[in-house]
């Protein structure tokens, strides 16, 4: 198996009162150019003084079955002071073939619980809901506060809902995972059934652009109705887009809209079969 190219191999079967049968197979000996892949990833946290594990839930997969070697390259961080750092995951299979994939490691000062959380947002859910809401009127109080009320960078820091939407309350701003994160918040605060849904990895992998939005339930236990909840600023579409959204508006909506590189039937792509299916009747009949 020194040389590339097609190879005979004879196989003979012998059972046990010695009666033979032969069989030709080829066998093809190909360069091995596919680099392996690292499954597993996630933004890391951690705290003043503290210790991580930079390799929990990360595993590795090849092609060819030789092994891969998996290392983190930790040379920025400083877990003794503040910031957010770069690591660096970097997989070589027996080939030689890379892979390197950038994450971030945020460093605190403490940690953001959810008590902490709901000190900030009780007072303001005390302003825009109340008993009387239905369940829609509060949705679309909590989409319109995240909406007029997180401006879009982005970057976030996505270690954990939680602390994705203290930040969006603190600092105002952040990407779609902080739009996402504020809103759950809301949601769960006031009791509202709600999902998350992802966009799925495989299509991340391809466009290189992850998004974070909900599926909410307007209607009863014995009788749900699902909707898809995004209070997320697109560039191409404006409010109300996103508020109580049909699975049909979602899709038509990924089919029109490409990114940089022309592609399109990404931006609303996830695994469809881990989720209720959305109520059919049209409540924001906007665009698309």
């Amino acid at each position: 198996i020194s040389s590339l190219g097609t190879y005979s191999v004879p196989l003979i079967l012998t059972d046990a009162d010695g009666n033979e049968f032969s069989y030709t197979a080829s066998m093809t000996l190909v360069n091995d150019t596919t680099p392996p892949t690292i499954n597993g990833l996630r933004d890391l946290v951690a705290y003043l003084g503290g210790s991580i594990s930079y390799y929990s839930g990360v595993t590795t997969a090849d092609d060819c079955d030789a092994g891969v070697t998996l290392t983190v390259d930790t040379n920025d961080v400083n877990l003794k002071k503040i910031g957010v750092y770069d690591i660096i995951y970097r997989a070589t299979d027996a080939a030689g073939n890379v892979t390197e994939i950038r994450r971030t490691l945020s460093v605190y000062e403490q940690e953001i619980t959810e008590e902490m959380l709901y000190e900030r947002i009780d007072p303001i859910l005390a302003n825009i809901v109340d008993d009387n809401m239905s369940t829609k009127q509060k949705l679309r109080a909590i989409y319109d506060y995240v909406y007029e009320n997180v401006s879009y960078v982005s970057t976030s820091d996505k270690s954990s809902w939680v602390r994705a939407a203290y930040n969006g309350i603190v600092e105002r701003s952040g990407d779609c995972f902080t739009y996402f994160a504020l809103a759950k918040a809301m949601m769960e605060r006031v009791g509202i059934e709600n999902l998350d849904v992802e966009r799925d990895p495989s299509v991340v992998a391809m466009v290189n652009e992850r998004h974070y939005w909900s599926l909410v339930n307007i209607g009863t236990e014995s009788d749900p109705k699902w909707y898809h909840f995004d209070s997320c600023h697109l560039n191409d579409i404006s409010r109300p887009w996103g508020f109580l959204m049909t699975d049909e508006q979602l899709a038509l909506y990924s089919n029109q809209r490409a990114n940089k590189d022309g592609i399109t039937g990404y931006f609303y792509s996830y695994n469809n079969e881990l989720y209720p299916a959305s109520a059919t009747e049209v409540i924001t009949a906007v665009y698309p």
